[in-house]
């Protein structure tokens, strides 16, 4: 698959380590959608517990030194839950959770030394927690989660510091929080490299169903879904839709000749050729059957339709593919039916595909390796999906 991101990603054999851009961010939208139950779950039993912790120590049954940073720990939780329940989920969490998720890390860090070093040694045992949070939990990239572990580990330190810890006691603690840093982030990073090749997989998976075997253009069944769908969007954005219908002249023969192994190669340097000739995210190429291609572009004039069909066809032609039982030339060509619409609430898009067709069937009656094209006018001889005027009748009778 030449032109998968995905493939190329997986090619690269990623572990941790960031995809390209468009990949990374299609990953990250993904991994989000996957844990934001998880997150939800996460972000609210964090408020919670906070919550709690808070009244204990307002009602004079906890330490009061848990109150100092209290109500910052209390207010990042509180965005962090909000964020997880928003509409903006996707867009907004996890910006701030890279940042909110250290910093609230941190301080309760710092919290939790201080009450332990007030004789409530027990609650060493919440340090853990800490980290389990980040790496597993908060939908944080494992990168960012060993950012946070180190961090919380230089907040403790620094904190033990300065609240005077018993060095027996922080030596405890620190070597519980280490041996937790390593065994999380080194599930965690286990975690990451399995969830970043399934990603890269499944893409694989829905490209190869999306794509025709021989050619890697885009399938019939594609086309025929995408066709209505830009149709209606063409018609609410008021823009012109260009169909092309592309036929390989005298491929039989062709096959014939040299053999069906040899007319697959031919298949797919033609594909590739036109391919070349559409760079815009909403254009499409397709295989359309046999040896016919279809490609849909759109907001494209007569003008833009007809030099794109051009360059097309000149593309195919300078590939100079021996073709000597060829009646167009020694060489292979390729015939191009044009049809340039604006959809209307009239019109559907079978007939703008009808008509593409009938005009590939003049460019053969013509004598192939040309373009012909269709446009407002030859489209109100169409009745919906039949061909209501005589003109037509000829062209019908021309078709191989």
């Amino acid at each position: 698959m030449p032109d998968s991101h995905y493939a190329a990603e997986l090619r690269r054999q990623p572990e941790t380590a960031r995809f390209a851009a468009p990949v990374e961010a299609e990953y990250r939208r993904s991994a989000l959608r996957e844990n934001r139950t998880l997150i939800r779950l996460a972000c609210t039993l964090a408020l919670l517990l906070l919550g709690l912790r808070a009244g204990e120590a307002i009602s004079g049954s906890g330490s009061l030194a848990s109150l100092a940073l209290l109500p910052t720990v209390v207010l990042s939780s509180a965005v962090l839950a909000w964020l997880a329940w928003s509409r903006g989920f996707e867009r907004h969490y996890l910006p701030w959770a890279e940042v909110l998720v250290p910093v609230r890390n941190c301080l309760v860090a710092v919290q939790v030394i201080h009450i332990v070093a007030l004789g409530e040694i027990e609650n060493l045992m919440l340090l853990p927690m800490l980290l389990i949070g980040p790496f597993f939990f908060l939908g944080l990239r494992y990168r960012t989660a060993l950012a946070t572990a180190v961090l919380t580990l230089a907040s403790m330190a620094g904190a033990a510091v300065v609240f005077h810890l018993p060095p027996a006691t922080a030596l405890r603690g620190g070597a519980l929080l280490i041996v937790s840093a390593v065994t999380l982030g080194f599930a965690a990073w286990q975690v990451e490299k399995r969830s970043r090749r399934s990603f890269l997989e499944a893409g694989i998976v829905a490209e190869l169903a999306q794509q025709d075997v021989l050619t890697w253009t885009k399938n019939r069944r594609v086309f025929d879904e995408y066709l209505p769908r830009l149709w209606r969007q063409a018609a609410s954005d008021a823009r012109s839709l260009a169909i092309l219908v592309i036929d390989v002249d005298h491929f039989k023969t062709y096959n014939d000749r040299y053999g069906h192994q040899a007319g697959d190669v031919v298949l797919r340097q033609v594909a590739l050729a036109i391919q070349r000739q559409v760079h815009r995210p909403l254009d499409l190429v397709a295989r359309y059957g046999g040896e016919e291609f279809a490609a849909i572009l759109y907001d494209t004039d007569c003008a833009g339709a007809r030099y794109a069909a051009e360059r097309m066809r000149g593309a195919v032609e300078e590939l100079a593919i021996e073709h000597r039982e060829s009646l167009s030339g020694a060489v292979l060509t390729i015939s191009v039916g044009v049809a340039v619409v604006a959809p209307t609430g009239a019109r559907n898009a079978s007939g703008a595909l009808q008509l593409a067709d009938e005009a590939l069937y003049q460019a053969k009656a013509k004598g192939r390796n040309r373009v012909e094209l269709m446009d407002e006018g030859a489209h109100q001889l169409l009745a919906t999906g039949v061909f209501a005027k005589e003109q037509f009748a000829s062209l019908r009778r021309s078709r191989d």
